[in-house]
This record gives structure tokens, sequence and C-alpha cells, in this order.
């Protein structure tokens, strides 16, 4: 096949892989960065392939995406009138999803990505990286949210399974 052709059907391929592991992921409740299968053993070299750099910024610009609709859904989730049991919950579900998503940032083949990123000065990379702050920080809130909750979620819990005329 001609170069363009397979450059074409590569960055085709990765798009659909990304998107088939957040359809397939979302319907677990989880977010799951995709993490394209490149040849990146030398980074001079996946540097000056413009075309896996374009696939790379491609790959940051769904992160980005994935983890801003993360970060809304989650802003919008909780309602005013929550009973104490559902805001434990919420907490417990955030905290799990923003540690998981702090903990996939951190995996060598996402490093790797920005770094290329970072070497080719892709303008993606910045705002990516400041996201990714974010999450870090947002992680950190939602454990802190959850750890206190968790000493609360005992009297709660009995205070929703007791009969009205039971408390005092």
């Amino acid at each position: 096949w001609p170069e363009t052709v397979k450059k074409d059907f590569s960055a085709q391929l990765h798009k659909f892989m990304a998107n088939l592991t957040d359809v397939t992921n979302q319907a677990k409740g989880a977010t799951v960065l995709y993490i394209p299968n490149e040849n990146m053993e030398s980074l001079e070299k996946a540097v000056k392939d413009k075309a896996m750099v374009q696939r790379l910024e491609t790959t940051v610009i769904h992160w980005t995406r994935q983890i801003k609709e993360v970060v809304k859904n989650q802003d919008q989730s909780i309602a005013e009138n929550a009973t104490p049991m559902e805001e434990i919950d919420f907490w417990k579900f955030r905290t799990i999803d923003l540690s998981g998503i702090s903990s996939q940032l951190e995996r060598p083949g996402v490093k790797k990505i920005c770094q290329v990123l970072d070497m080719s000065n892709s303008s993606y990379l910045r705002p990516f990286e400041k996201l990714a702050q974010s999450i870090q920080e947002k992680s950190l809130e939602a454990n802190d949210n959850l750890k206190f909750l968790n000493i609360l979620r005992q009297p709660c819990s009995k205070l929703s399974e007791s009969d009205p005329k039971a408390i005092p």
C-alpha cells in the first residue's frame, strides 16, 4: 500500500480504538485512556515522524475531551436534596474514577507520548498537562472528602434504616 494510505489507515484505526475503549469502559462506569501502540523506542525518530506526532496529538485531544467530560459530569452529579448516603456514594465513585485517571496519567506510555509531544513543541500538550494537574488535585480532594465522610457512613446508615419514631 502507498505510505499515505498506511498513515491514514493507522490514524483512523487509532481513532476507532480510542472511541471503542471509551464507550466500552463508560458502560462499566470507568474512564480508560487509550494508549496507542506506536513504536517510540527512539524519541528523536518519533519526533521527526510528523504523521506519528499528529496521531499522538489526536490521542491527547481525545484524552482531554474524556477528562473534561468526567469532570463536567461529576460536578453536576450530586443534587442538593441528596441523602447523606447518596453524598457518600457520590464521593466514593468520584474517588475511584479520578484515582483511576490519575494513576493512568502516570503510566509509561502516557509519559512517553507527552515526551514526544513536548520535544515536537505540540500546542496540545500544555492544556493537557494543566488538565492532568487538575485531575491530580481533584483526586486528592475527592479522597480527602471520602475519608471524612466515611466516618459518617455507619451513623447515617442507621438513621436511614430506622423508623422515624425510633429516632430521638
